[in-house]
């Protein structure tokens, strides 16, 4: 009831008609704040997604938690694994005292309904298209997730959303997205599966090794089938999330291929083959200069510490160093870098030889095979 039909009913009535209407004001207003059914949100709505442009390139926040954005202690919007320390939802070699690597960054949930479940939307961090959608969350350790790739940027990184509850409905393969659209909503996925006390949504952007994953797959006999195609995990290399969106706040990311060349070279490698990988092709914003139109005799690559492939440089005939086809030559490699944190193992050191140059690790010598074809 107004102010103004609480007057007219006093008027009419006298104090007993006053007692009433203050009853039903009083009524009223316990049933406007009355808690809302089970199920029902319990915190503020969504967000809108939030972030900036670059060049025309509009780079989104995915999720609602703005965090980051309003420079936030980590523990607001990184969510830890259990341990109290956000550093463990960071990349990197952050987990089980730093022997084991994690390839995004864990963003905490801030919605959840009666139940607690997570509610929070997740947000296209680019314009896209939906490369590959995993609906079956007992498929991956990522659960249910999705991958899109960003053929308008200028390098076409691909960015990665996963421990999700749902994908949102009409979201299909082959889809166009814009960015900050919503593409699913943030859950607690996963083999093996997350509480959802720690329910977050696990964020990457990176590169795809090659567009030929399945005959590699195949020859590691891993015992089960490959069920996510070239989206895999294993032919996903990523970059340092944060690092990435703290270089964009400060208005020091320019684009991604100046970015990822840009990224600490660890090691160079000398592979001498005639093909060009089709990394390259996909790729050509991380080539030194072009690829010579009378072919290639080999490739300098140059490294990060966790083995991204940041830059390519084609060699014609005559460079010192190349081998026979296949030969893999380590040329150059800062120790500090390269062992800092290799939980990756792209680099073996002899703790007994502290002065030897390293091998090269299981993971880089996969990788390679992906790159290149090798067997």
């Amino acid at each position: 009831m107004s102010l103004r039909g609480l007057w007219q009913g006093v008027r009419a009535g006298g104090a007993a008609s006053l007692l009433l209407a203050l009853a039903g004001v009083v009524l009223s207003s316990r049933m406007a704040t009355a808690d809302p059914p089970r199920g029902a949100p319990v915190t503020t709505p969504p967000v809108a997604a939030q972030g900036w442009t670059v060049k025309g390139w509009q780079i989104e926040w995915p999720t609602p938690n703005q965090g980051f954005i309003q420079g936030a202690n980590l523990s607001t919007w990184i969510q830890d694994t259990g341990t109290g320390d956000p550093h463990s939802g960071l990349f990197g070699c952050v987990r089980d005292d730093g022997h084991k690597f994690h390839e995004g960054i864990d963003i905490k949930c801030v919605q959840r309904d009666r139940t607690g479940e997570p509610i929070d939307p997740v947000y296209a961090a680019m314009a896209g298209k939906v490369a590959y959608i995993s609906n079956l969350p007992g498929n991956s350790s990522y659960g249910r997730y999705i991958v899109l790739e960003h053929p308008g940027a200028d390098t076409p990184v691909y960015t990665l959303y996963a421990h999700l509850s749902a994908i949102q409905p009409g979201l299909a393969v082959g889809q166009l997205v814009t960015a900050g659209q919503t593409i699913g909503k943030m859950g607690h996925s996963a083999v093996p599966a997350i509480p959802k006390e720690r329910a977050h949504m696990h964020f990457e952007v990176g590169v795809r090794l090659t567009d030929n994953f399945q005959p590699w797959y195949d020859a590691k006999k891993f015992g089960s089938p490959n069920v996510h195609g070239l989206y895999n995990g294993l032919n996903l290399t990523a970059f340092d999330e944060l690092a990435f969106f703290e270089a964009v706040k400060a208005g020091k990311f320019h684009g991604f291929a100046s970015y990822i060349r840009g990224l600490p070279t660890a090691f160079t490698l000398r592979v001498t083959t005639h093909e060009v990988p089709d990394f390259v092709s996909r790729y050509p914003g991380l080539l030194t200069k072009p690829v010579p139109k009378g072919g290639v005799e080999g490739w300098d690559v140059d490294f990060t510490w966790y083995g991204l492939p940041k830059q390519w440089t084609p060699l014609g005939a005559g460079v010192p160093g190349l081998g026979k086809p296949g030969a893999i030559a380590l040329v150059s490699y800062d120790p500090k870098a390269a062992a800092e944190c290799n939980c990756r193992e792209t680099l073996l050191y002899d703790a007994a030889k502290p002065t030897a140059a390293p091998k090269i690790g299981p993971e880089l010598r996969d990788d390679l095979k992906l790159l290149f074809g090798f067997k």
